[in-house]
Order: structure tokens, then sequence, then C-alpha cells
């Protein structure tokens, strides 16, 4: 038999650093992102402009996501990660403080790149590198539990907004300012305490990793043995690095079509399909957004069981959700017509398990086929990709909507999951065959 192979245990620091990351995910991403629509109407109403123009608002976020992942994963190796995630999150709320006092529209597009500038940090500099860091096994789990509390947030935020709001909206400058109270006081608390660069310095080894190392004699920390992975420039000549970004990018523009989902209800609501409305969809035109919430946070704690087992069953699990989500959406109230809303209520939650790929199994399928060794310089490129990507898919698929109808609008959509997927499944197959001759390094040789 074989000898049992003696590992990290999780430590209180080990659940701190998870901790901080689920703080920062369902108060920043929830609050900025899921709960962006409440507020488009009054402030549409307040400066005078088209709700178009204040939903501009979020593709300004995800312009400053898309330019700040690179520079901050070289930035991150150099500077005291409590005092580079705290800026990060000073460029994150204060900006949102003043949503609700900005003089012009413009002023809050241009915070919207500097909240993206931070949020982009949060959301993936400190959530993916600290995980990364600190879990050697169970990192898919704990990733999908962190990025699951978006959709937690999703729900628990967009429910007391509507309180907030009041029913004739005026309550919109105490949502950002008290939600900007909320996730800075939050997020900085666990920063402060919880965020070490890596188990090593404070005398741990990241969690399940064998304990072949020694303790030193100067300050009483460890050394791990250095994680073995690809180079950026190793990466860059494989095919399937390629294949993973475009793969990364492609999910994202499939998950910004939830936006559109409260317009698709409304249309059913007034016009319908070949003109018979769905009276009945009037008032719950925010409901499909909140069921594929409701799935995105089931989702994201499946995916991060799931892929640690098997990355490919992950994705299978993706897939199906995606098509089989998306046709119920599309179908179900078109058959049936008022008979179908609870079905396509259902086929939202479906749909969130696709939607739960998008953060809860990217970061993971980077670690898996390029390793650790230049793991934040890598994951910071597929989310550059992943969020230009995606404030492109904000605009265009109601452009495409617009132009060719809802049934153009999900047979595009169906396609496009089909042909991420296939990306996606390639790199880990493709990575898989070849970290065999290359990098990686099993548990036992590793402890040996």
């Amino acid at each position: 038999m074989a000898e049992k192979i003696e590992r990290q245990g999780l430590t209180w620091r080990h659940c701190g650093v998870v901790l901080t990351c689920m703080v920062a995910l369902f108060t920043c991403v929830a609050m900025i992102f899921i709960c962006a629509g409440l507020c488009y109407r009054p402030v549409a109403a307040h400066f005078g402009c088209q709700v178009s123009d204040v939903s501009f608002y979020i593709t300004c976020v995800y312009i400053g996501s898309t330019i700040a992942p690179i520079p901050a994963a070289r930035l991150y190796e150099r500077i005291n990660p409590k005092i580079f995630f705290t800026g990060a999150l000073i460029l994150t709320t204060v900006p949102y403080f003043f949503n609700s006092m900005w003089p012009s529209i413009q002023m809050m597009q241009f915070g919207g790149v500097v909240i993206g500038l931070g949020l982009a940090v949060l959301e993936y500099t400190m959530t993916a590198g600290l995980l990364s860091r600190w879990f050697h096994t169970n990192y898919g789990t704990v990733i999908g539990l962190s990025f699951a509390c978006t959709g937690a947030g999703g729900i628990v935020w967009n429910l007391a907004g509507q309180f907030i709001l009041g029913p004739d909206l005026n309550g919109w400058t105490t949502l950002y300012q008290l939600y900007a109270v909320i996730m800075g006081v939050s997020t900085l608390i666990c920063i402060l305490l919880f965020a070490n660069r890596n188990p090593e310095s404070v005398g741990v080894l990241p969690f399940g990793m064998p304990l072949a190392a020694e303790e030193t004699e100067a300050d009483g920390t460890i050394e791990a043995p250095e994680e073995p992975g690809f180079t950026l420039k190793e990466a860059t000549r494989l095919p399937f690095f390629y294949t993973m970004l475009l793969g990364a990018g492609c999910l994202n523009v499939v998950t910004t079509m939830s936006q559109l989902f409260a317009t698709y209800v409304q249309f059913l609501g007034h016009e319908g399909w070949e003109g018979q409305a769905i009276v009945a969809l009037l008032l719950l035109s925010g409901t499909l957004e909140s069921c594929a919430s409701a799935g995105q946070l089931v989702g994201k704690i499946l995916v991060g069981i799931i892929e640690s087992h098997s990355l490919l069953a992950a994705q299978i699990m993706g897939v199906c959700g995606g098509v089989l989500g998306l046709l119920m959406i599309w179908q179900f109230p078109k058959v049936l017509g008022e008979g179908g809303i609870y079905l396509m209520f259902a086929g939202g939650a479906v749909y969130g398990l696709m939607y739960a790929c998008s953060t809860a199994m990217l970061p993971f399928l980077v670690r898996e086929c390029f390793g650790g060794k230049e793991y934040d310089r890598i994951y910071s490129l597929q989310v550059a990709l992943f969020n230009l990507l995606g404030g492109f898919g904000a605009t265009a698929w109601a452009v495409l909507m617009q132009t060719y109808g809802w049934d153009a609008f999900f047979e595009f959509a169906i396609a496009e999951v089909v042909v991420t997927f296939i990306l996606i499944a390639y790199t880990g197959i493709a990575a898989y065959k070849k970290r065999e001759t290359t990098w990686y390094v099993s548990d036992a040789k590793l402890a040996a």
C-alpha cells in the first residue's frame, strides 16, 4: 500500500483569504454589475438623457476592467498586497459614491472607467491571485464558492435596493452612497486582516500541499517548492493558449446577453409572440434575471466542486445548461403562452449554470493548463480579452435583437454557446496532453 502523503491542513488564515474574496465579490462586484439596472431610470430622468446613455456607464466599467489586469498583475508582485488592494478598493468605491452627485452623465461615465480599474483588481487579481497561492488542492472549489457570492449578492442587493429606491425611485442617491459605504468598509476590514501575498510568509503552506518544506531559521517562515508551469513566452507558442483566450472572451459575450432578459420579458408582456401578449408578465420583468442569478449562485458552487475532479465534466455541464436554458427561455412562452411562464423562469436558472462558468471555471482552467509559474501574467491576458469582448457583447446583443428580432437573438446565442465550449474543451484536452510531457509534477513526486 502506498504511503499516505502528509499535507498542509486548513487554517484560519486560509479561511480568512477565502472570506476576503467572498466579501469583495458579494459587495463590490454584485452591487456594481448585477444591481446596475436599479438606478438606470431615475438617473436618466435626473440628467434628462436616454436610459442607454446611463447603461453606457457599465460599458465604461468594462473598459476600465479591460485596461487594468495586465499592469495590475505586474504591480501585484511589487507592492504590499494590503496597500495594493486597498488602493483598488478606493478606486472602486469613491467614484461609485459620487454617482449620487456627478454634475453630468459624462462625468458618471468617466467615473465608470475608474471604477473598472479598481474592480478588475478586486475581482480578478485579488481573487484568482490569492486563492491560487493559498490553495494547492481544492482551488476550483474555493473559486466556485467565492464567485458564487456575486449571484448571492445580486439577489440580496437587488431586493434591498428596491426598498431603498422607494416607489417613486427618489432614493437612488441614497442607494449609491449606502452601497459604497457597505462595500468599502466590509472589504477593507477583510483586506487589512487577511490579505497576505502567500501562505509561506506567515508560516504555513498552500492548503493541500505535501509537507516537504523546511522552516527557515531567520523568521520562522517556510518555503514551498517553486510552482511548475509554462512561462508566458512559452505559452504564447502553444495553439491552445489562443483558444483559451478566445473561448474566455466568447463566454463573457454570451453571459452579457442576460442584461436583456428584462427587455425580453417586457416584450412578452406587452407584445408577445405573434401579437399574443402575456399580461401576467407585466409586473414580473425582473424575475427572469433573478432566476438566472439564483442559477448562477448554485452553478458556481457546482462548477467549483466538479472541476476539481474533472474539468471536462464542468465544461459539459456548462454547455448543456446554456443550450437547454436558452431553449426553455425562448420556446416555452412562444409555444405555451402563459402556461410557459414558470418553465421559462426555470430556464433562467438552468442558463445560470452556464453563466457560472464565466468566472468560476476560467481561473481554474488557466492554472490547470499552464501551471502556476507565471499564472498571474497569463490570467491577466485572459481577463483583458474577457472584459474587452464582454463590453462589446453588452451593446452587440441589443443591436442584434433590434435589427433581426428575438428569434435570431436566441439562435445566435445558442450557436455561440456551442462554439465557445468547443474552444474551451479543446483547450483543456490539448493542454492536459502537453503538460504531461513538460511541467506537470504529481503530488507524489512533489513530496519526494
